[in-house]
């Protein structure tokens, strides 16, 4: 029987999920080819079918995510190695820089935002993909959603009860480098849906620990000490819906989620007596970076972790006021800590606490040619944060391994940030053939920063370097934000579209990275440090930046060859940068624009065996003072990629072995990210009695350095050497696992 291609058709969703903003991409169906119209909701919150939406949009079945899990991949790499315009993961607990078509991206589980005006790049450490159903990708600027979706949406939509029937899913997995006693991970996980006509639900838990990653040359990789790894890390996925279905025009949906993923390593880094291996260190010498290593013997008070608690409810009602209408309500709260960092001469780690609480509403009015949507939307983001300050002498007695508790400080000014919008979007069908479609949304936000005392200057109280020291002044500051989209599509047949649209996406940049940094001295000499310049939050104020998108696009479906490609532009006048000392934010005036092209292909060339290919070229540029265009730094850029698969599919058995590729980024400073080259098998084998899986990831034991461990060279050159942040990549490692659904 022939196999779904990696781009899958889905049945028509339940009403009571059409608000999630979902997005579905198109596939032959399998067997005897024929084709069945997919009614989705991406570019107006409105069903409609795929071959009617002007954009890109790609999907990951659940067939899909099914086998690259079993073959040992976590979700950061399945959608990495399924998504042409998603650049590849960083192994580690951080998806920092994995953009979307070369900017940021909004990620979604089942509609609910796990963006926060505070972001720290974990929404991929969010879920088990044991509980994912699909995963929808929208690439390039949008206005629909508004502020975080300049690169575009991922949503992620959790497995439901598909019946009245009472079902089990049963599973365990392994895995291991064979590298040694401390190389072994494995989890279990188990699932009950069922239910009647009137609610139906579906209970999960994944419970799973990891332990050593070796590198290639069989070497423990060095702890990230940034953004944090997902070593010697226990992760626990508690999920539970409800499906309630009152009428026969009315659906309810209630959604809980507990996830928990904390990190307790005994390895660290160690930076020799007195951290005489690290620069800016107590000793006042030079740093001795042959000192560095990674050892046993580890101990924190703080080590990183993500801990999250997710509500969403959801009302469908098909005939409101002539109306089709869709409410949604959600809640999030997370805590997200990190590992000690070492600051020179101490050592300290962050914990940044987020609870937002939202409520989108939609309407939906439709005729026989024409479609309109309406609807208002609004959350409040609120965050506080703080930071440990370790005992610097048992810091500088264990080398750094070992960080007991000295204070706790401020790391960051509490925000609010509150926005409500309204938006309009609408279709119209010229032709049968030809359809235009329109829409424009209006956001008003609003900015609470608290008064706060400099964190450089609270570490230094702490550490008995002065007494007290004034504020930094709180304030407000509000935004008013237009977006719109236009975009046509034209239908050669129901497999072939051509399309083009363009639409603007907004972003606002972290302001609790921009507000609370300030200018002190003592100028009395009696401990008290008196504020003499700071960012004053009414008269300097944080500025958003909005991105154009512009794109062309094609597809054909066909019952052996389907394809999709898009070539885009996206620009804006502004560009985001850090700080190197403190990593606060700047947003200076500097036209930016990101080009490219996505495509991917696949054909069956056989019944059973396939044949596929995908790629992403992208080019990052900024205008610099005289008006020239530069590479983007290679802090921000994206670097293009490659990838292909083979793959053999039939009743009982299934393998693949795919590629990815990630090509070199220079830019005219001289940093570059080295690419590398990947492969991996996986597959399947069906038993008399449940399934076997299994799995080699980076089956020719490449050695490299991630992304992400080429990034932080550059990010944090000014705290130590290139070693203390190379983190590379898991060597080669085997997976085996067993599935039972009865």
């Amino acid at each position: 029987m022939k196999k779904q291609a990696r781009t899958f058709i889905v049945k028509p969703l339940i009403a009571a999920m059409a608000f999630s903003g979902m997005a579905y991409s198109w596939s032959a169906m399998a067997n005897d080819g024929a084709k069945e119209e997919t009614m989705v909701v991406v570019a107006s919150r409105a069903p409609k079918s795929i071959s009617d939406i002007p954009g890109t949009v790609w999907y990951v079945d659940s067939d899909t995510i099914d086998q690259e899990y079993r073959g040992g991949k976590n979700l950061s790499d399945i959608l990495s190695s399924a998504v042409p315009s998603l650049d590849l993961g960083s192994q580690g607990r951080t998806n920092y820089g994995q953009n979307l078509r070369g900017r940021a991206m909004l990620v979604m589980i089942d509609g609910v935002s796990l963006n926060s005006s505070r972001s720290i790049s974990r929404q991929l450490d969010s879920i088990d993909p044991f509980n994912i159903e699909r995963v929808e990708v929208l690439s390039g600027a949008t206005s629909i959603y508004g502020a975080g979706a300049t690169g575009g949406v991922l949503n992620i939509v959790t497995k439901k009860a598909q019946g009245e029937e009472l079902q089990f899913e049963s599973y365990v997995s392994t895995s291991s480098g064979l590298n040694g006693g401390d190389d072994f991970d494995y989890k279990l996980a188990q699932s009950v849906s069922g239910g009647n006509e009137l609610i139906q639900g579906r209970a999960s838990l994944v419970y799973g620990e990891t332990q050593g990653y070796y590198d290639a040359n069989g070497n423990i990789i060095v702890p990230d000490i940034t953004q944090g790894s997902m070593q010697f890390n226990r992760v626990i996925d508690a999920l539970g819906s409800v499906t309630i279905t009152p009428s026969d025009t009315q659906t309810v949906t209630l959604l809980a989620q507990y996830y928990n993923s904390q990190q307790d390593s005994p390895y660290g880094l160690y930076f020799g007596k007195n951290l005489a291996g690290a620069p800016n260190n107590p000793t006042g010498n030079p740093a001795d970076t042959s000192l560095i290593d990674v050892r046993k013997g580890y101990e924190s008070d703080r080590q990183g972790g993500t801990e999250r608690i997710m509500l969403n409810a959801n009302y469908h009602n098909a005939e409101f006021l002539a109306h089709e209408l869709l409410v949604q309500a959600s809640y999030r709260s997370e805590k997200m800590s990190f590992i000690p960092f070492i600051y020179g001469s101490y050592l300290a780690a962050s914990q940044q606490d987020t609870d937002v609480l939202s409520l989108r509403t939609a309407m939906v009015k439709t005729s026989d040619r024409w479609t309109l949507t309406y609807g208002l939307d609004g959350y409040i983001d609120k965050l506080s944060s703080d930071q440990i300050i370790f005992d610097p002498a048992t810091s500088y007695a264990s080398g750094g391994l070992v960080n007991k508790s000295k204070a706790t400080i401020g790391r960051y000014p509490g925000t609010e940030v509150a926005s409500l919008a309204g938006f309009v979007q609408g279709s119209f069908d010229i032709t049968a053939d030809w359809s235009v479609e329109a829409g424009y949304r209006y956001q008003y936000m609003n900015n609470k920063i608290d008064s706060f005392v400099d964190a450089k200057m609270q570490r230094n109280i702490a550490l008995g370097k002065g007494k007290s020291a004034d504020a930094v002044a709180g304030g407000e500051t509000d935004y008013k934000v237009g977006l719109f989209n236009v975009g046509t599509i034209y239908r050669f047949s129901p497999q072939t579209q051509v399309w083009a649209n363009v639409s603007q996406g907004f972003d606002l940049p972290d302001p609790a990275k921009y507000y609370g940094y300030g200018k002190y001295q003592d100028s009395n000499g009696d401990g008290h440090f008196e504020l003499i310049d700071s960012i004053n939050v009414s008269e300097s104020k944080l500025e958003g930046v909005k991105t154009n998108s512009y794109e062309l696009g094609f597809r054909q479906q066909g019952d052996a060859f389907s394809v999709q490609a898009a070539a885009y532009i996206s620009t804006s006048d502004k560009t985001v940068k850090h700080s190197s000392r403190n990593l606060s934010v700047e947003v200076k005036d500097a036209d930016k624009r990101i080009y490219g092209a996505e495509a991917q292909a696949s054909y069956w060339i056989t019944e059973q065996l396939q044949l596929g290919a995908m790629g992403h070229l992208v080019k990052s540029e900024e205008k610099n003072t005289d008006g020239e265009w530069k590479k983007l730094s290679v802090n921000y850029a994206s670097a293009s990629k490659a990838g292909a698969w083979l793959g053999w599919y039939d009743d009982n058995f299934m393998v693949k072995l795919q590629n990815q590729t990630l090509f070199k980024l220079t830019d005219d400073k001289d940093g570059q990210i080295d690419g590398y080259s990947t492969f991996d098998m996986i597959g399947s084998v069906a038993l008399p009695v449940g399934s076997l899986g299994f799995g080699i990831q980076n089956l020719l034991n490449e050695d490299y350095t991630t992304v992400w461990g080429q990034r932080a060279k550059g990010w944090y050159s000014y705290y130590g050497p290139e070693e203390m942040f190379d983190y590379k990549g898991r060597g080669r490692t085997y997976t085996l696992n067993y599935q039972l659904t009865y």
